[in-house]
């Protein structure tokens, strides 16, 4: 019985190698199939790139947290960088950049898919064989023309998802190594990216319009900071430079002794030659005159003679008398 459990246990072992070997010798397969491919559009491959799962998120990059990125193939098409990497036993995902963001979300996926799970897309419509969902219901009707609805026909069966996550346009469909859909993928994706153009742009923060424009926007959202603000800002930068350098200069130096001014530098000093010459007040001032005797007019006939008040006299005031006090004694005769 025991030879039994052995044998099974060999068997067993010897078939989990096989797996294992094949499996590897698969993977090699479409490891080399991807740098292959890549190298025809002038592609860089990489085995691995954990970032990209935490860039998309969405559609079909909401995968369990376990399952990792693996054979991307990235470089330029059509004058756009683009992504091709496979969600290891999941999916195929094509990225394409977009010359600008937007907050509008799109999703385009076949009929037969499940519907998506974020919350915050709607229902807008159908096109074809294909379902259109969207987070912006008005802005997302200017795409909705006949491009987009010659898009929707065209596109094939495999590629299930198209949808847009931040500056990237996305396509999702099964795990293939095949060239040519690969390349038909690709430019799906990059025809989808093209016809988002028309998507509102994300608004992205600036700073608070200037008040004493008086052209300038109300909306802060949609401010642009005025010239005044920036050549404001930019002498205050230099200002702000200056002393910094300033303060440098200053820290570097040794201190300087206080020099205290001197109380002969205050005393006032005549001039040079002030005892060689006399004073002009001296050499030009005229002689004194002396005094005129007073001048008796003459009065007319019966004019009585004018006689000058006199001042009146101060009253005499008595003084005390002095308080009679004892005389005093000498204290060494007591």
């Amino acid at each position: 019985m025991a030879t039994v459990y052995f044998v099974i246990a060999a068997l067993a072992l010897a078939g989990a190698g096989a797996l294992l070997w094949i499996d590897r010798n698969r993977s090699q397969e479409v490891h080399h199939q991807r740098a292959v491919w890549g190298e025809k559009h002038s592609f860089k491959f990489r085995e691995t790139d954990s970032k990209l799962r935490t860039v998309f998120h969405r559609a079909g990059m909401d995968a369990p947290d376990h399952v990792r990125v693996r054979d991307v193939a990235y470089g330029l098409y059509e004058d756009a960088e683009a992504v091709v990497f496979d969600l290891e036993g999941t999916s195929t995902v094509v990225a394409v950049r977009r010359p600008s963001a937007s907050s509008v979300h799109v999703d385009l996926r076949h009929e037969d898919v499940l519907a998506p799970a974020e919350e915050d897309v709607d229902l807008l419509g159908a096109m074809g064989s294909r379902v259109m969902f969207a987070s912006n219901l008005d802005a997302a009707r200017r795409i909705c023309d006949r491009r987009m609805v010659t898009l929707a026909t065209e596109t094939p069966a495999f590629v299930e998802i198209l949808w847009n996550e931040g500056n990237w346009a996305l396509g999702a469909m099964p795990v293939t190594t095949d060239d040519d859909q690969l390349d038909l993928a690709l430019d799906t994706v990059r025809r989808f990216a093209d016809l988002l153009r028309v998507l509102p742009p994300a608004v992205v923060p600036q700073d608070a319009p200037d008040p004493r424009d008086p052209h300038g926007p109300t909306n802060e959202e949609l401010a642009d900071e005025k010239t005044e603000s920036l050549r404001d800002k930019e002498r205050r930068r230099r200002m702000q430079e200056r002393q910094a350098r300033q303060a440098m200069l200053d820290d570097d130096e040794p201190p300087r002794p206080v020099s205290r001014p001197s109380l002969l530098d205050a005393t006032p000093r005549p001039p040079a030659d002030a005892t060689h010459r006399p004073p002009a007040d001296a050499t030009h001032r005229p002689p004194a005159e002396p005094p005129r005797p007073p001048v008796d007019r003459p009065r007319p006939q019966g004019e009585p003679p004018v006689m000058e008040p006199r001042r009146p006299a101060r009253p005499v005031r008595d003084r005390p008398a002095p308080p009679d006090l004892p005389p005093l004694r000498d204290p060494r005769d007591r």
